[in-house]
């Protein structure tokens, strides 16, 4: 697993308190889309990473707005992976800034998945 996103509606205040609460340091933020911020952390400590994403069309999440990243060789082959045990697809592969690709599927507990291919 490459890191845990977490869904906000207040990017700086999430930010905020994932550094002076639990400790995480604040190693960078992009602009993903028009309206859409990825803030990044990590725990030296324990090499954990999180992802702090902002949409301003952002939803509220049953899940706690929490999803999880992979890192896949090839993105094909994770998504005919996935049909073969029936995992439910909700946006498939597409191109995203920097050449990557993405995928996002769905696990049973409704817990949103992200593939990504470097």
């Amino acid at each position: 697993m490459k890191s845990v996103v977490i869904r906000t509606s207040d990017i700086q205040k999430s930010i905020k308190f994932y550094e002076e609460v639990l400790g995480f340091s604040f190693d960078s933020m992009i602009s993903a889309a028009p309206g859409k911020q990825i803030a990044f952390l990590s725990d030296k400590e324990s090499c954990s990473r999180l992802e702090i994403l902002y949409n301003d069309k952002g939803k509220s999440y049953a899940n706690g707005g929490v999803s999880l990243t992979f890192v896949v060789d090839q993105i094909g082959e994770a998504e005919r992976h996935l049909a073969a045990h029936g995992v439910r697809v909700l946006s498939a592969p597409k191109t995203i800034k920097d050449g990557k690709k993405i995928m996002t599927a769905v696990d049973p507990n409704g817990v949103e998945l992200d593939f990504i291919e470097e």
